[in-house]
């Protein structure tokens, strides 16, 4: 079991510090363990119970109604109200207790429902997404096993390995598309993401995944003569080297047409002379209607 600060419980819930400590005075919310030197923290079971409260309170619950819930009703609150609103919050708080108490079954469970309800493009920009970002803020931070956040990586490839192998076109269009993340990008998600959505059009997807060097981008530019070539820039980095990536890009890749998504505000400040994608939307349409 793992032990969280009351920091880390506003990071994760949205809930303030200050508030939570007023909600423990005035409705024993939870009741915190404390360390020797008097010290607030958190277990598991008291995380799980602060996001179902934090759900709630962003669906216009008052706070004195949930305080009079046990963990049972409030859990059951939580599902019930959850089915009739438009958030994707209680899902984005199961994927986080799945990576933080190492619970794959929660994790299928969760994911097998969204993917259902909302589709591949709603859970990957509205759930998964969210969810590796507040995971990942703890795990820069250095408040959080690097394991739990490696669990949770895994645990989504597989599932978006597993969709792709089964909505790849038997079909093939006739068009070959370069996938490839730059070596500062830590995550290949948006490539896998992008793979499922090519494939099932019936492209000839080249993935390459995280690119160890500049160089071997160009290089593979150059032996493959891709169609089109597209990349995600999502860290924040040095735009002269974003740029220089791009200028190598558009210099080397004659015929090719250059797809890019990521981090719009940093992407503004580029040339990059690239088809922008602001969403998962707009790349499906781009497949759709303008690959052929």
């Amino acid at each position: 079991m793992s032990i969280y600060s009351i920091a880390d419980l506003e990071k994760l819930s949205g809930i303030k510090a200050h508030t939570l400590r007023i909600w423990e005075k005035r409705y024993n919310i939870v009741e915190p363990n404390r360390t020797d030197t008097n010290i607030r923290f958190y277990n598991d079971d008291q995380l799980r119970k602060i996001l179902n409260v934090s759900f709630l309170i962003n669906q216009g619950f008052k706070i004195s109604k949930i305080a009079k819930l046990d963990t049972t009703n409030l859990a059951l609150k939580v599902k019930e109200s959850s089915s009739f609103s438009t958030s994707h919050e209680s899902y984005i708080n199961d994927l986080i207790v799945s990576s933080l108490t190492f619970d794959s079954e929660l994790f299928n469970k969760s994911f097998d429902e969204v993917i259902n309800k909302l589709g591949l493009s709603i859970t990957y920009e509205s759930i998964i997404i969210p969810s590796l970002n507040k995971i990942g803020s703890l795990w820069t931070a250095g408040d959080l096993f690097p394991a739990q956040e490696h669990f949770l990586s895994n645990l989504i490839k597989q599932k978006l390995y597993h969709i792709l192998e089964e909505r790849r076109s038997k079909t093939n269009i006739g068009k070959t598309i370069l996938l490839f993340t730059p070596p500062w990008e830590s995550h290949d998600f948006a490539l896998i993401y992008a793979d499922i959505i090519l494939q099932e059009r019936g492209v000839n997807v080249c993935n390459i995944g995280r690119a160890f060097s500049k160089e071997i981008i160009y290089e593979c530019i150059e032996n493959t003569k891709p169609d089109y070539i597209f990349t995600t820039i999502i860290v924040g980095h040095k735009v002269t080297e974003i740029q220089e990536l791009c200028d190598r890009i558009n210099s080397c890749k004659k015929n090719s047409k250059f797809l890019l998504g990521g981090n719009m505000n940093l992407l503004k400040l580029v040339n990059s002379n690239a088809h922008l994608f602001n969403s998962c939307k707009e790349f499906e349409t781009y497949v759709k209607f303008q690959i052929n």
